[in-house]
């Protein structure tokens, strides 16, 4: 008897150790694949939000674990630092400007006359905003959009704040300036969030390297400098290949026309109304001026 309660108590022992086993096992996998494992230490939460809020789980694992997608809070430092009165857009307006223009306007006549007859948007005011934009897909940024948008959408992080800070030196010692860099950052981190959802939907959707596709400061990309978002709203495939490419001279031109067409240009009749319009595509008073005396030459 005494044998045989040994054992069975043996028995008992072993089969608890086993469960223990089994349920450790289990909790730490559960572990394993609630958290991230981005090569960005700063990105892990942003990661396990993406995938939680429905954006493709294999499409963000493999991008965040890619070491070249990282922080980069210099750029969002300097874009804060940057300043829309010192930005010279005298430069458009000179004669070789207009000139680089009309050669643009005369070389893409098929598109530009394409999207005026879908659209209703003529053509000297398409060209004038790719002019301004990026030379008309000469500059197109140097950044990274995958990095831009995502240390955005973390920059209410008080640690990547520091570090973001640690680029202005003594301007932050001011209060206002405090102030005022903060209230940007919180609007930045939620327009960060908002466009790099969209920046891996498109991704995804034409299986393109993420890293392939740099741009401004702001996360604009293309050759209308488009904010993700509104490639989802407004991206039109202009030469009929299937597939939206802002860095395509066709898809770019009957982008714009189509946004334009979008806030109403065809119903705004006198030159503040449209200058209205133009505000929607970029809220500068000295870009959309630009934008009307550059299309007023190109007539």
């Amino acid at each position: 008897m005494r044998t045989t309660a040994n054992s069975c108590g043996l028995k008992r022992v072993s089969m608890q150790k086993k469960i223990i086993f089994t349920f450790t096992i289990i909790y730490f996998s559960a572990l394993m694949f609630s958290h991230s494992y981005a090569a960005e230490p700063f990105f892990s939460s942003l990661e396990n939000q993406l995938i939680a809020d429905g954006v493709d789980a294999d499409l963000v694992r493999s991008v965040f674990q890619n070491p070249a997608v990282k922080l980069e809070p210099h750029i969002i430092a300097g874009n804060l630092k940057r300043s829309e009165k010192v930005l010279d857009y005298s430069q458009y307006l000179t004669d070789a400007s207009v000139l680089k223009a009309k050669n643009y306007l005369n070389e893409h006549r098929v598109s530009l006359k394409k999207a005026f007859k879908k659209f209703g948007t003529p053509p000297s005011i398409v060209v004038a905003i790719l002019t301004v934009e990026t030379w008309m897909g000469a500059y197109t940024g140097k950044y990274p959009t995958i990095n831009v948008l995502s240390t955005m959408a973390v920059a209410g992080d008080p640690q990547v704040q520091e570090k973001i800070f640690s680029f202005f030196g003594n301007e932050f010692s001011a209060p206002d300036i405090q102030k005022q860099i903060f209230s940007s950052l919180k609007q930045r981190e939620r327009r960060g969030y908002r466009e790099l959802k969209f920046l891996l939907t498109y991704l995804g959707k034409n299986r393109l390297d993420p890293l392939s596709i740099k741009g401004s400061v702001e996360g604009a990309i293309g050759i209308p400098q488009f904010l993700p978002s509104n490639i989802d709203h407004y991206g039109q495939d202009g030469d009929g290949d299937g597939i939206v490419d802002l860095f395509n001279h066709a898809d770019a031109i009957a982008s714009i026309a189509c946004f334009l067409n979008a806030h109403k240009w065809k119903k705004a009749r006198k030159p503040e109304e449209k200058k209205e319009v133009l505000l929607r595509y970029n809220r500068s008073i000295y870009y959309v001026d630009t934008v009307w005396a550059l299309a007023e030459k190109l007539k």
